[in-house]
Parts: C-alpha cells; sequence; structure tokens
C-alpha cells in the first residue's frame, strides 16, 4: 500500500489546530471552548457565537474505523502512481463519538479493512507536513 503525498492547506486558520497537532504527534479536534463539545470539522465560526473562539483538545488515539475506501487510481494533478493503492479510513476516536477523522491505513499488510475494526492513530511524516494515518490496533 502506499501513503499519498498531497498539497494540504497549512495556511488556513480552520485547520491550523489540525495540523500542528499532527506535526506532534496528536491527534488534536476543534472543540467548543465553553461547552466542551467535540466539533468536527473545524467550523470557522462557533455555531450560535460567532465571537466565540475555536478550541483544540488531544483525543484519544484508540478508535475504530467508520468507514473506508481503497484508492487504486490517483485523480491528484501530477504523477502519483506511486503512492496507489491506499485505504482512506473515517476515524471515530473513543472519547469523542461522533467525530469522524479521514486518514490514511498504514501498516496493515495482509489485514483487510472493515467497518468497526479497531485502530490507533499515527502521525505521518509526508514531505514538509504530516497526515493523519490509522494501523490496525495490537
Amino acid at each position: 500500500m502506499g501513503i499519498p503525498n498531497y498539497a494540504v492547506h497549512l495556511d488556513n486558520p480552520a485547520m491550523q489546530g489540525f495540523y500542528e497537532g499532527l506535526a506532534a504527534g496528536e491527534l488534536r479536534i476543534s472543540i467548543d471552548p465553553e461547552s466542551g463539545n467535540w466539533l468536527w470539522y473545524p467550523p470557522e465560526v462557533i455555531p450560535g457565537r460567532p465571537d466565540a473562539v475555536v478550541g483544540w483538545k488531544k483525543a484519544s488515539h484508540a478508535g475504530a474505523a467508520y468507514s473506508f475506501t481503497t484508492i487504486i487510481r490517483s485523480l491528484l494533478p501530477g504523477d502519483h502512481s506511486a503512492e496507489v493503492p491506499f485505504t482512506v479510513v473515517l476515524f471515530e476516536p473513543d472519547d469523542a463519538p461522533g467525530v469522524r477523522v479521514p486518514g490514511v491505513l498504514v501498516e496493515a499488510d495482509g489485514v483487510e479493512p472493515a467497518c468497526g475494526m479497531r485502530l490507533e492513530f499515527v502521525a505521518l511524516p509526508v514531505g514538509d507536513h504530516h497526515i493523519a494515518g490509522f494501523r490496525p490496533a495490537g
């Protein structure tokens, strides 16, 4: 399996906490600092409180695959033939039900992905940044 190398939006303020977390080896999810509720995908504005500032909190590295798909042909511009196939998973951290973080399935040779399979987070260095990776637990 490959690992996709694509440009991420490191300059997007709404995603800054997420990518800073990945660089630190953490899975950080945006939260409403007043209620403590998880907010995913990170909003530019907290619903009902436009002046509030989104916070970030480290989420559990343990969780489960909510869904997955295997990419066999890249549609990214340029030559990405060495990066395919790869499997994208939606990961739901144990302590953040309803949050589904996209990432790449790694270290899974010989393991068939399945909805509900136990996974653990790993930050993957790719080029000059990190992306979210998830490997089978255990």
